[in-house]
């Protein structure tokens, strides 16, 4: 693009109205729950390409607590994408506080499905809350990485995609690795279907996240969605 036509891009933009808070949180709602709908799918067809069996009232138990989780954690960052005006070190914060928060609650929403559809709970094992504290880190990182994104020139779909797939690979092999010893304190391997299934959730999620968060941001802050086009960003 080039300099006149950015100056008139600005120009044109420059009083648009910002959308309200409550507008800007609804859409980040929405979008973690589509988010949470649409890898629970995708990881349930992993998990059937893998040999593993599909389970109607376990898919249900899946998808509400995947719902759940989704929903609070990404709206949680993306609570920093309006308030802190996008400041790396508030957003990694809310990601520190969301993350348990919303572990717990899909917890909860997966044991009171599990009960209410009269199928084994789940105990609450140290696996549980090793794999909690993993993902409190992890979107803690992921918070501070798209804090930091979202305020340059280059907040592209794009990097923010790679970020988030950087961050699910780390921290993803973590969690596998942590299902994994787990499984062999108790004498059986880990499934291939379960492999699958931890590699395409643990990757998949925060991709989305980051995605949700790169269109929560520009949505929020029209006028630095503009200039990064200008700059020639996406």
């Amino acid at each position: 693009m080039t300099g006149d036509a950015a100056a008139a891009v600005r120009a044109g933009h420059r009083d648009a109205p910002e959308p309200p808070v409550a507008a800007v949180l609804a859409r980040a709602a929405w979008l973690a729950i589509l988010l949470g709908l649409t890898v629970q799918i995708l990881v349930l067809a992993a998990k059937i390409a893998a040999g593993g069996q599909s389970n109607r009232l376990q898919l249900i138990v899946d998808v509400a607590s995947g719902v759940t989780w989704s929903a609070l954690v990404c709206s949680g960052v993306a609570i920093g994408t309006v308030l802190s005006r996008h400041r790396a070190a508030i957003m990694g914060l809310l990601g520190l506080v969301s993350a348990p928060v919303a572990w717990a609650a899909a917890k909860g929403v997966q044991r009171g499905v599990q009960s209410m559809l009269g199928v084994p709970v789940e105990t609450i094992g140290p696996l549980v809350y090793q794999v909690g504290a993993a993902k409190t880190l992890e979107y803690a990182l992921l918070g501070v990485l798209l804090g930091r994104l979202v305020r340059t020139p280059s907040s592209t779909l794009a990097r923010h995609v790679l970020t988030g797939l950087l961050v699910g690979f780390v921290f993803g092999s973590l969690i596998l690795l942590l299902n994994h010893m787990h499984a062999s304190t108790t004498g059986a391997g880990l499934p291939a279907a379960r492999i699958v299934a931890i590699c395409v959730n643990e990757i998949l999620f925060p991709v989305g996240c980051a995605t949700v968060i790169y269109f929560v941001a520009r949505f929020a802050d029209r006028r630095s969605a503009i200039e990064r086009l200008a700059a020639g960003g996406g």
